[in-house]
């Protein structure tokens, strides 16, 4: 395990017309995960398609990974861009997930520093549980400034931390760090890791079909190996820009996971685009060529 706290974003495997959550190869992808050195979890979130699935369906998949988890932590998440309707699912599944739960995640859905600091109190006070903030325009459409941000999050002993996904993530993680001792989670599949641990990130995210790369960076960074840390993540740059491009970046980590054997299927539902035949000469660049071991679908 790594010293540094590396979180899996743990995706939504479906069955072979996406109509059904695959339960095992949501079992299985959970337990790789932790397997290659992450040491918590974060469900539901944008790579879990949580717009596609309904609250029944979220219920199911959080029961598969918090039961999959053992003792790693797990962070639900919700991205619902309404903030009541937010507030009830939370509501919900933390009530049936009852002690088992690390903290939740809610995203960044007012510019206005007042109104978001409102949204945290509120979050708080129906779970109970710490909160995770995840400031991620590409996916929210809504962006605060980093005064208002800071002002914001201070003083809020509940908030677990911030999600940095605002370029320039490394500048604001470091306004971040003089208001909060909060972690700051660094994310982007981890293509700007070094830059922002050395900002002052204490956790990283990974969403990529490779976690295992980031938790080796992490681990030179806390040996004082800076420059071998950046050559880990260069190393694997081109697979990490090719893993998170808008739209196609779930069907290709989910093919990636399929041709290593953790999923059955890389099926996704829209709007993401499906893993198309044009891609797969970037695939077998990257290292999945073929399927090196399979799961059988139940």
């Amino acid at each position: 395990m790594s010293r540094m706290p590396v979180w899996a974003m743990v995706a939504t495997p479906f069955d072979a017309n996406a109509e059904r959550i695959c339960e095992r190869s949501l079992r299985a992808l959970t337990q790789e995960t932790l397997s290659r050195g992450c040491s918590g979890l974060i469900a539901l979130g944008v790579i879990a398609e949580p717009d596609s699935l309904s609250l029944a369906e979220k219920s199911q998949a959080l029961a598969v990974i918090v039961d999959s988890a053992g003792p790693a932590p797990v962070i639900v998440a919700t991205m619902n861009r309404n903030p009541a309707d937010a507030a009830n699912e939370l509501a919900i599944l933390t009530a049936e997930f009852d002690g088992r739960l690390h903290a939740v995640m809610v995203p960044v859905l007012s510019s206005d520093p007042v109104e978001l600091r409102r949204t945290l109190v509120t979050t708080h006070s129906i779970t109970q549980l710490p909160v995770l903030l995840q400031d991620l325009p590409a996916a929210t459409g809504v962006t605060i400034a980093i005064d208002y941000l800071q002002q914001a999050v201070t003083g809020l002993d509940f908030l677990y931390g911030i999600k940095c996904e605002c370029p320039p993530t490394f500048w604001r993680i470091r306004r971040l760090r003089e208001v909060t001792a909060a972690h700051l989670m660094a994310g982007f599949g981890g293509l700007g890791l070094v830059d922002d641990v050395l900002a002052g990130a204490d956790t990283v995210a990974s969403g990529i079909s490779a976690p295992e790369v980031l938790v080796e960076a992490v681990d030179l960074l806390a040996a004082g190996e800076v420059g071998s840390a950046r050559s880990v993540i260069g190393r694997a740059a081109g697979l990490i820009n090719f893993e998170t491009q808008a739209r196609t970046s779930i069907a290709i980590r989910k093919e990636h996971w399929r041709r290593q054997g953790v999923i059955a299927h890389s099926t996704v539902r829209l709007p993401s685009l499906p893993y198309l035949a044009e891609f797969d000469e970037h695939s077998r660049d990257h290292g999945f060529p073929l399927l090196r071991r399979g799961i059988q679908q139940p």
